[in-house]
């Protein structure tokens, strides 16, 4: 018994059984490019944003990021911290929501392998993010 099916790919090579459907393959790709895409504009419209609030009013560059919270209240009084904080929390949380999309694919096309290891590339990835921020 092989372990290749019939599908072929582009250059003609059999692909292993065990590897997901071209529809979830494309489906992947369609969500990696959106949650990409969509992240990494809005982080640098904050970046920029934080950027021109601190040249408009002057003063020193920020030397450190506050939480969420204090942040959010920056962001309310248009303070240049409150856009350089949510900018790279959005810039830091963007690879989080492609793989936590992903699992959800996995998990619908019931691929369970897959999930898996997806599921856990997320927790080592909130683990280091855990242990970088002591």
């Amino acid at each position: 018994m092989s372990t290749v099916d019939d599908r072929a790919d582009t250059e003609g090579h059999a692909e292993p059984a065990d590897r997901p459907a071209p529809a979830v393959d494309e489906r992947i790709d369609r969500l990696v490019r959106r949650v990409l895409t969509v992240g990494l504009s809005l982080s640098a419209i904050l970046l920029c944003a934080g950027f021109v609030t601190w040249a408009a009013r002057g003063g020193d560059m920020p030397a450190t990021v506050p939480g969420p919270l204090s942040a959010a209240r920056s962001l309310a009084a248009l303070d240049p911290i409150g856009f350089f904080s949510y900018g790279l929390l959005v810039l830091i949380l963007t690879p989080f929501v492609r793989v936590a999309g992903s699992i959800v694919i996995f998990l619908r096309e019931h691929d369970w392998r897959f999930a898996a290891v997806t599921g856990l590339v997320l927790v080592s990835m909130g683990a280091g993010l855990l242990v970088g921020s002591l």
